[in-house]
């Protein structure tokens, strides 16, 4: 079974699996808002208490109760602030080796008073079966995979990146605001916030990770990475 110490705060840990990437739990009264991301993997949200609410194209989503969620990798989310009412959750981030477009919520009934009693094999069933469920990837998604891997994947200026795709600056950050959900450098910077996490993971020093990540300092690294995950490099290094 899976062990977390239960604190109003999110505390991550490694599955040491290579169906799990990661698993993150929060018990407490209500539970974060935090800045809009997306991740590299599917994020499977557990909520066996209370509630999570998530802004998502410009609508508010809310997963109560006895209902997971599945959020497709590279889906922009914005976990809101959720009334003070006791909340326990357990994210679980899986391999996107399986394309979904679009977000998943279904019932999973009252079957767990505690994270804790949550198996990995419970958390790949429910994944398994929502993505077997689930839409294929349309094709507007594949072009936004495009249009983030056209970002990530050079380091030329913006401007650069959009001569090559035969548009004006303007024009370019006003398709992949319309796309992504975000402007080229914010799009830019989540993406080297994933890599430090990836980074961290694999236990490399804070510091390197900060250069190796392109942040200016482990400072600049540890503000916004608390503000977009929850905790810090530092608390998520060590767990």
């Amino acid at each position: 079974m899976l062990r977390f110490a239960m604190t109003n705060a999110w505390t991550y840990r490694r599955a040491d699996r290579d169906d799990i990437v990661e698993l993150a739990s929060w018990r407490g009264a209500g539970s974060l808002g935090l800045r809009p991301h997306f991740h590299d993997e599917h994020q499977l949200v557990l909520v066996l208490s209370g509630s999570r609410s998530f802004r998502i194209d410009g609508e508010t989503i809310t997963v109560p109760a006895g209902h997971a969620a599945l959020i497709p990798a590279g889906m922009l989310h914005a976990p809101m602030p959720t009334p003070d009412e006791e909340t326990a959750c357990l994210n679980a981030y899986v391999p996107a080796s399986r394309a979904c477009s679009s977000l998943q919520v279904v019932s999973i009934g009252a079957r767990w008073q505690r994270v804790d009693e949550i198996s990995p094999e419970h958390i790949l069933e429910i994944a398994g079966d929502i993505l077997l469920r689930a839409p294929s990837a349309s094709t507007g998604r594949t072009d936004r995979s495009k249009l983030g891997a056209a970002l990530t994947e050079s380091l030329a200026p913006i401007g650069a990146v959009a001569a090559g795709l035969g548009r004006s600056r303007e024009g370019f950050s006003r398709m992949v605001r319309r796309e992504l959900g975000v402007a080229p450098h914010a799009f830019r910077l989540l993406a080297r916030l994933n890599l430090a996490r990836q980074l961290l993971r694999a236990g490399e020093p804070i510091a390197a990770v900060a250069v190796d990540a392109g942040f200016s300092d482990q400072s600049h690294l540890t503000r916004l990475f608390r503000r977009t995950f929850g905790t810090t490099p530092g608390v998520y290094w060590r767990d």
